[in-house]
């Protein structure tokens, strides 16, 4: 295992400052909040398509350099013990026997546990070739010697993708009616499918607008919101997208997935 103050660490201040240090010395803290250190750029016949989340954990657009990445992004905006996430957020430098080590990772996520978790997004099929490999389990040994978990990132159940995604749909609070988020939660109980929670809040007080929206955010973050948020597999398992691709729009799944709790999900 490499010694911490072997490896330097490059990272950009949320002020735009640099800041070149060692593993040992550097602060988490201000590498999740600071800038990506490397510009992503976008020109024809790219064979990656890169662009900006936008994050409802940090309130903020985060980058990204592939729809693998992006796919990964929406599960760390999900999952409840994430609680910041930085893209391309520092340059690792250092020597791994004969060989000198120069490797950005995709991701910086921290915890509300208060660990830090540093991550690459890679499809599998490249990430088992020797030279990624080799790359992969450097990184590896210098986040161990800082104390700071790490994974490599190969992909998820499309479906749970999916499901995320409808829900990620109504995480941008300042457009929901609060007037129809109270007749949601009003209405709801624990057990009814989505479906079910709107066309009791028909029946209390006539047709609402976007009330399907409005569910779907009571569930992320309203009063279903710590169940399902900390026990989200059931409801995403739920299928609330369905597999069948004539059928896209939200409705037809989202009536599959009940207001439950139960396990965590496996990206938290």
């Amino acid at each position: 295992m490499p010694r911490s103050g072997e490896v330097e660490v490059r990272y950009v201040q949320g002020n735009g400052g640099p800041v070149a240090t060692t593993v040992a010395a550097a602060d988490p803290l201000r590498i999740v909040r600071g800038l990506p250190v490397r510009r992503v750029r976008s020109h024809p016949r790219r064979r990656h398509y890169a662009g900006w989340f936008w994050s409802a954990t940090n309130r903020d657009h985060v980058l990204y350099e592939s729809r693998l990445e992006l796919d990964r992004l929406w599960l760390a905006d999900f999952a409840p013990g994430v609680i910041r996430m930085a893209a391309q957020p520092m340059w690792m430098c250092g020597s791994d026997g004969t060989s000198t080590r120069r490797h950005v990772p995709d991701m910086l996520l921290e915890h509300a546990d208060g660990g830090f978790t540093v991550v690459d997004v890679k499809p599998e099929e490249f990430a088992r070739r020797e030279e990624a490999a080799q790359v992969f389990a450097w990184t590896g040994r210098v986040c161990a010697s800082r104390g700071w978990s790490y994974e490599v990132w190969t992909g998820a159940d499309p479906v749970v993708l999916a499901n995320i995604r409808t829900i990620g749909a109504a995480r941008r609070t300042g457009s929901i009616d609060t007037t129809t988020v109270a007749c949601i939660e009003a209405v709801a109980v624990t057990g009814m499918t989505i479906d079910e929670v709107v066309a009791a809040a028909d029946t209390q007080r006539g047709p609402h607008r976007c009330a399907g929206e409005v569910v779907v955010q009571v569930v992320d973050g309203g009063s279903y919101g710590t169940a399902v948020r900390a026990n989200g597999l059931d409801l995403v398992r739920g299928r609330l997208y369905d597999r069948n691709p004539r059928s896209p729009s939200w409705d037809s799944g989202l009536v599959r997935g009940r207001l439950v709790g139960g396990r965590r999900p496996p990206w938290s």
